[in-house]
């Protein structure tokens, strides 16, 4: 039993807090507490530069990230993420040393923020390709007045023409942002594609470029009308593509108030905002007695667990694929691997990251062999 772990002092020379002790841990956890420790002395005394993409995160707001970080820190940031139930436990359930070693820098980055921690991807390669970006721009600001990204750009991308920001041009298209190669995830030609939390339907053309079938999740009628425009503009993929203009979640039939907010539209506890109905992946799959799913990507501001929860049944007998953000909230980085793992149905786990700051993790599972599909191929 490991009672503490040596203390994490002087983290940073601008920072009043002096050290914070690690509680006491199960055996199983030292490997966790121990690999998290020695990351969080290494990055506090570093100070990193050219670490923010100023096109996501302009000056104005960059002075406020940073003030963000230090309140967060001095209100003991590092002891509420130990806090969290399942972390080590998730950390073991990780296929390999790189996902191991990407789960704690995310949690560094998240404690001690990009001024003292910088993300695998922010390497010269990744500069490269922002800088390239302005190529796939065919005309500019043709949607303007876009929450958190100003506005949207005509964009042409292999083969296909669509409304987006140049950062949904990068993430779907030249990251492949759900896809993991390491993992073998990815769609395949004639898979049946779930996309939860189309927005402007950017990944959901990605998928039908090779996916025999993709229904779309979307809630918010502002998105939907780009994604509508979108498929206009691409009918040869707009034909295996269908829209569900409903909130994914653990029960059907609900009625969930959202805040319109473009790509960070997300439910809010109060009234004033948009009504959605809800409906479970479990029930879309009845009610179009689809045979299989083969890829689930869930990118739904927060709502993951719920949908989740709603996808069991489908989960459990077609072993999809699965692309699972788990950024949205830090305790999503325990609870989502621990659900995934209890399921007890072999899915193998991955993590990877797609931007320089703390957005775009996405959890990635996978199955050695679907449940259902052989039993398929002999019916047929």
């Amino acid at each position: 039993m490991l009672t503490s772990l040596p203390t994490v002092a002087k983290m940073s020379r601008s920072s009043s807090v002096e050290w914070c002790m690690i509680p006491a841990v199960a055996k199983d956890e030292i490997d966790f507490l121990t690999h998290l420790t020695s990351e969080l002395l290494r990055s506090c005394q570093r100070r990193e530069r050219n670490n923010v993409d100023e096109a996501r995160f302009p000056p104005s707001s960059l002075i406020r990230a940073i003030k963000g970080t230090v309140v967060a820190f001095r209100d003991e940031l590092l002891r509420i993420v130990l806090e969290i139930n399942g972390l080590a436990r998730a950390y073991g359930f990780f296929e390999d040393q790189l996902s191991r070693d990407l789960f704690v820098k995310l949690l560094a980055y998240r404690i001690l923020g990009h001024r003292h921690v910088r993300l695998p991807l922010n390497k010269p390669e990744y500069w490269k390709l922002r800088d390239s970006l302005g190529k796939y721009v065919e005309t500019r600001n043709t949607i303007p007045e876009i929450p958190i990204l100003g506005a949207l750009d005509l964009c042409a991308i292999g083969g296909m023409r669509l409304h987006t920001h140049v950062f949904g041009v990068m993430n779907a298209f030249l990251l492949e942002q759900y896809r993991c190669q390491r993992a073998n995830v990815g769609v395949r030609p004639g898979d049946v594609v779930i996309d939860a939390g189309g927005c402007w339907g950017d990944t959901t053309l990605y998928f039908a470029r090779t996916a025999e079938q993709v229904f779309c999740f979307e809630c918010m009628p502002s998105n939907i009308s780009i994604i509508r425009e979108n498929l206009d503009l691409n009918p040869a993929e707009s034909a295996k593509i269908r829209i569900i203009q409903k909130a994914l979640w653990s029960r059907s039939g609900e009625k969930l108030v959202f805040r319109d907010y473009g790509p960070a539209s997300h439910r809010v506890a109060d009234e004033s905002g948009v009504e959605v109905e809800t409906q479970t992946l479990d029930d879309l799959v009845s009610a179009n007695s689809l045979r299989r799913v083969d890829l689930i990507k869930m990118d739904i501001e927060g709502a993951e667990p719920e949908a989740l929860i709603g996808a069991e049944q489908t989960i459990r007998k077609y072993r999809p694929q699965l692309a699972i953000s788990i950024y949205h909230d830090v305790k999503h980085f325990a609870l989502i691997p621990n659900w995934i793992a209890d399921l007890k149905l072999g899915y193998r786990l991955y993590l990877d990251h797609f931007t320089i700051h703390q957005e775009e993790t996405i959890l990635f599972a996978c199955c050695d062999a679907p449940f259902e599909y052989k039993e398929l191929t002999k019916a047929a």
